[in-house]
C-alpha cells in the first residue's frame, strides 16, 4: 500500500508534508524553496546556483549534520536548483530526526560565509557551467530550446557563458542579501518521509519553525509563451557520425491532471511498449534507421515540454523525419488502436503495483513539488491512475494531439554534421495547425 500524505501549513506560512512509512528505520527529508533562476536580476545571473552550493556546504559544515558525521554515523546530503525551485536533501537514520529538523531550521539564520569556501564553490559552479557548454546535449536543453520557445531575451533563457562572466563579479554580501530576501518560511516546504511518529514530529517542527519570522512572499511569476506561426529550428554542429534529434512541443495546460495522464499514456504508446510501441515499430523495427527512441517529459507548475528524441545517421535523416511527421499526423487524425491503449494502461498499472511495494523514503520526496502546483491534487500513483489515467479514451489522446502536435508549436533542435534546416522546416510545416 502507498503511504498516506499529511499536509500542514504553519502560522508563518511554512508548508509541511509528512509521509510516514513504517519499518524502514530511516528517513529522507527535503527543504524546498519556491526560488530559482527566475528570481535573479541581470546583475545576479548565476547567484541562485551559487547559493545552492553555499547553503549546501553550510548545512554539512555548520549544523548538527557535522556532529552526526563526526561520530561516524551515516548521513548524506545533496542539493539542486532550477528555474523554479531549490531543494536541499538530508538522508539518515530515524534516530537523527530532531537533529535534521534543527539543521534545516538553522539555515534561516544564515548571515555569513567563509571567504575561501565562497570562491571554492564559485569555482565548482563555473566548472558545471563549462561542462554544459562542452556537452551539446546539455547545452540544447539549457539554452537552445528555451531560447526558441520563449525568445532570446526571456528570463527563462540561461546563457552559461554570460553566467560564468557574471559569477566572477558576485560578492558575498550579494549572496547573503539574496538568501535574506527569499529564503524564508513563507516560501518553503519541509518534507519528511520514512519511519517516524507523525504527531511527535509535527510538534517538534512547530517548536523549531514557528518562532521564525514569516518573511516576504515571493512575487507571482508571469510566464508567457509567445505565439509562433511557424516551426522553429536550432542547430549545433559536432564531429559525430550521428545526428541527435530533439523535437519539442509545449504543453501550456500542465496543471490539468487529465492532460498529464494523456502525456503519460502517449509516452508509453510511442516508446515504452517494446516492439509494440509506435516509434519502435515504425522507425526502428520497420525502417531500422533510428537508435534509442525516447520521450522526455519536463513538467513544472507553469508549462510542460513533450520532447521526442533519438539518434540517427545523416543518410537516414530525411526518411526518418518524413516517417515521424506521418506518425504525428496519424495521432492527430486517427484514434489509437484500442488494444495498444489497453496495453499502455496495463503497463502504467503494472509499474504502479511494483512501486507500491517499494517503500524507500527517497522515492517520495518529489511529492513536495505538488505543493508548488497551486491547482494540482496531491495524489499517489494509484489514486491518480484510478481518477484520471484509467478513464482516458482514444478520442482524448487524439484531441490532445490535435491541440499540441502542430507546426506553430514545434521546436526542432539538432546536433550533427550538416545543416538540415530547409528540409526540416518543410517537413514540420506538414503538421499543420489545430
Amino acid at each position: 500500500m502507498f503511504p498516506k500524505f499529511y499536509e500542514y501549513k504553519l502560522d508563518n506560512g511554512l508548508k509541511v508534508l509528512l509521509i510516514p512509512i513504517k519499518d524502514t528505520k530511516n528517513i529522507a527529508t527535503s527543504l524546498t524553496f519556491n526560488i530559482g533562476y527566475l528570481e535573479e536580476t541581470k546583475k545576479q545571473d548565476g547567484i541562485a546556483h551559487l547559493t545552492e552550493h553555499i547553503i549546501s556546504r553550510y548545512i554539512t559544515n555548520h549544523t548538527k549534520i557535522k556532529d552526526i558525521k563526526s561520530n561516524g554515523e551515516y548521513v548524506y546530503t545533496n542539493a539542486n536548483t532550477n528555474h523554479f525551485k531549490t531543494q536541499y536533501h538530508i538522508y539518515s537514520s530515524t534516530k537523527f530526526m530532531n537533529d535534521i529538523i534543527d539543521s534545516f531550521a538553522k539555515l534561516y539564520d544564515f548571515d555569513r560565509t567563509d571567504r575561501n569556501l565562497f570562491y571554492k564553490e564559485m569555482g565548482a559552479v563555473i566548472v558545471e557551467l563549462k561542462q554544459i557548454i562542452s556537452d551539446k546535449n546539455k547545452y540544447i536543453m539549457y539554452k537552445n530550446i528555451p531560447e526558441m520557445i520563449f525568445g532570446k531575451n526571456n528570463i527563462l533563457v540561461n546563457d552559461p557563458i554570460s553566467e560564468i562572466k557574471n559569477l566572477k563579479t558576485i560578492t558575498e554580501c550579494q549572496l547573503i542579501d539574496f538568501v535574506k530576501q527569499y529564503y524564508n518560511p513563507v516560501n518553503s516546504i519541509l518534507t519528511i518521509v520514512g519511519d517516524f511518529n507523525k504527531s511527535k514530529t509535527l510538534t517538534y517542527i512547530k517548536t523549531q519553525f514557528n518562532k521564525l519570522d514569516k518573511g516576504i512572499v515571493r512575487p507571482d511569476r508571469i510566464i508567457n509563451i509567445p505565439l509562433s506561426k511557424n516551426p522553429k529550428f536550432t542547430f549545433q554542429k559536432t564531429d559525430s557520425n550521428l545526428i541527435k534529434f530533439h523535437l519539442s512541443f509545449v504543453c501550456p495546460n500542465i496543471n490539468n491532471d487529465k492532460s498529464n495522464a494523456i502525456i503519460l499514456l502517449l509516452k508509453k504508446i510511442l516508446v515504452e511498449l517494446n516492439d509494440s510501441s509506435i516509434l519502435f515499430k515504425r522507425l526502428r523495427t520497420k525502417l531500422g534507421i533510428i537508435y534509442s527512441p525516447n520521450i522526455i517529459r519536463l513538467i513544472n507548475q507553469y508549462y510542460g515540454l513533450f520532447i521526442i528524441n533519438y539518434n540517427i545517421e545523416p543518410n537516414n535523416y530525411n526518411t526518418g523525419l518524413k516517417e515521424l511527421i506521418e506518425i504525428l499526423n496519424e495521432l492527430k487524425n486517427e484514434k489509437i488502436d484500442d488494444t495498444l491503449l489497453k496495453m499502455a494502461k496495463n503497463k502504467v498499472y503494472y509499474e504502479i503495483i511494483l512501486t507500491q511495494n517499494n517503500l524507500t523514503p527517497k522515492e517520495y520526496l518529489h511529492y513536495s513539488s505538488y505543493l508548488l502546483h497551486k491547482k494540482r491534487e496531491l495524489l499517489n500513483p494509484l489514486e491518480f491512475y484510478n481518477k484520471y489515467t484509467k478513464h482516458i479514451t482514444a478520442n482524448d489522446i487524439k484531441n490532445w494531439c490535435k491541440q499540441i502536435l502542430t507546426k506553430n508549436n514545434s521546436y526542432l533542435s539538432l546536433i550533427g554534421v550538416d545543416n538540415l534546416k530547409d528540409f526540416s522546416i518543410k517537413q514540420l510545416k506538414k503538421l499543420g495547425n489545430n
